[in-house]
């Protein structure tokens, strides 16, 4: 059985959680609107809805990152060592980066998208204008970083399915809230 020390915290394993599940969501989402026809109600409800799930996604990132500098997370197992200890924190802090500027760069190519951006029905501060050239640049941004944050959440996953099936299993354990 594991101990506390060796597992991350509630709060950790929430934040965690939630937000792969809305990233999910996310990739779901934005593989599916961009298809619809242009000008439509349902483009334009899935890409509010994508908008509200993208900047609630930037606030848990904010609070999963202020989480984390406040709480040390435990220890790597003692079986990953040297390159692959190393690795592993800067896949972690890749992650980081990327949960930060998928949002940013979404939300800055909305503001130059002509449309104003609402956060679950609530308008945020529209300082944008129409710029098709703007809205562009931005938008790329925004799907190479889906494309980055997808290939880190792969090598995340690969190496927690490697160790796995090495039989090293507290490495997944350390996420998984404890059963009473």
């Amino acid at each position: 059985m594991m101990t506390d020390q060796e597992r991350y915290s509630r709060t950790a394993m929430f934040l965690h959680w939630v937000m792969a599940i809305l990233l999910i969501t996310l990739f779901g989402l934005g593989w599916y609107m961009v298809d619809l026809p242009k000008g439509s109600d349902e483009r334009s409800w899935f890409f509010a809805l994508h908008k509200s799930i993208g900047l609630t996604m930037a606030l848990l990132a904010l609070i999963r990152l202020a989480w984390r500098f406040t709480h040390a997370p435990p220890a790597l197992p003692e079986f990953i060592t040297g390159f692959k200890r190393q690795l592993a924190g800067l896949i972690h802090w890749l992650l980081y980066l990327a949960m930060f500027i998928q949002p940013v760069s979404g939300y800055i190519s909305s503001s130059f998208s002509g449309y104003k951006t609402k956060i679950w029905g609530l308008p945020l501060p529209h300082w944008g204008w129409k710029s098709p050239v703007l809205n562009e640049i931005f938008t790329d941004i925004h799907v190479a970083s889906s494309i980055t944050l997808l290939c880190l959440i792969v090598i995340h996953l690969g190496g927690v399915i490697i160790h796995v099936c090495r039989g090293e299993v507290s490495i997944l354990r350390r996420m998984i809230p404890a059963r009473k």
